[in-house]
Order: structure tokens, then C-alpha cells, then sequence
């Protein structure tokens, strides 16, 4: 299940944000998390994983469109394509009028879930 990012949930995101990024320095996370909370039109998600345990970042992009899902991070042990089209999932009821997209780095995972849905 989504949720969205409230500051109190800093650490956990910062913490699985650290698994993905080339820096690991606290202000380079903190600055990303600020550039979604600055964007009226971008949003940071948490996903919590079948055990109810924090397993996921998704941050997106929303326009009137299309829903840019420009990250989606999840924890090692939830990292699979099982794990990612349910998150897709949560994103798609979301946002159910828009069309999802990714960027070069997760297109392919969002590819296969839209074949899986066919």
C-alpha cells in the first residue's frame, strides 16, 4: 500500500533512498526530498510490503495526462517484479485517469506490467 511522504517519515525514506542514489551524503537526500515537497505537481509515496514493512520510494511527476514515475526504489528483499506491479497497481487506483510513464531507468518494468494487465 501508497503512502504519501510526511516529514515524520524522513528517516525511512532517507534510508531506502541511500540503497539507489551515488550519494549517500544527508543533504543530497535531503534536497531531493525538498525538491518533491516544493513541486505542487511531484509527490514522494512510501510502500509498505505484504508484511506491513516499510519496502519502497516512488517519487512521480502528475500531469492531467500522464503520472511520471520518475523512481521507484524498493528495499533488496522486496525488489521484484512481483513487488513493482503491485505498486503500480496502488499507483494506477491512485491515479486512475492518467497514463503511467517512466523514465529511461524503470520503463521497462512499467512495460511489463502494462503487458501483464493486457
Amino acid at each position: 500500500m501508497l503512502y504519501k511522504y510526511q516529514p515524520e517519515n524522513e528517516k525511512v525514506v532517507m534510508g531506502i533512498l541511500t540503497m539507489s542514489q551515488r550519494s549517500h551524503q544527508i543533504e543530497f537526500l535531503q534536497e531531493e526530498i525538498q525538491w518533491y515537497e516544493d513541486g505542487a505537481n511531484r509527490n514522494l509515496y512510501l510502500w509498505k510490503d505484504q508484511f506491513n514493512n516499510w519496502a519502497g520510494v516512488i517519487g512521480i511527476e502528475e500531469n492531467p495526462q500522464w503520472l511520471l514515475m520518475r523512481k521507484m526504489i524498493l528495499t533488496p528483499d522486496a525488489d521484484t517484479y512481483f513487488n513493482a506491479f503491485r505498486v503500480l497497481d496502488n499507483l494506477k487506483t491512485l491515479y486512475p485517469n492518467q497514463h503511467i510513464i517512466g523514465t529511461l531507468h524503470n520503463q521497462e518494468v512499467i512495460t511489463r506490467w502494462e503487458r501483464n494487465n493486457e
